[in-house]
């Protein structure tokens, strides 16, 4: 319930436009941008159908938000053992460090090149 709110409140309202949206507090202090910023409008431009234009927000997030997608499922719906295999998988040492690596690096990436 609370996914679908939160859904339905990025479809829509524009992030940039609102004052009730909160900023990214690394931006904020620093001017730079952290990983994940762009989420939201990532999200209004994604629920809107407009998949490229969201993918040039924040590509890393392509790749993030399966795999949390996946990650949640995996926990909280893991009835009889159903999603046991998958979970040996996504938390498994080398797909975590893998995923660790990919964050950090993009996050110079972000700085370095400023995109």
């Amino acid at each position: 319930m609370v996914v679908l709110s939160i859904g339905i409140i990025y479809y829509y309202v524009i992030p940039e436009d609102s004052i009730w949206i909160p900023k990214c507090p690394w931006w904020l202090l620093t001017g730079t941008y952290c990983p994940s910023c762009g989420i939201q409008r990532f999200l209004h431009a994604f629920l809107t159908g407009r998949i490229l234009e969201a993918f040039r927000m924040n590509p890393f997030l392509l790749i993030s938000v399966p795999y949390a997608t996946l990650a949640v499922i995996g926990k909280w719906y893991n009835i009889n053992g159903v999603f046991c295999h998958m979970n040996k998988i996504l938390y498994s040492r080398k797909v975590l460090t893998t995923y660790v690596i990919l964050f950090f690096s993009w996050w110079g990436i972000r700085i370095i090149f400023k995109i």
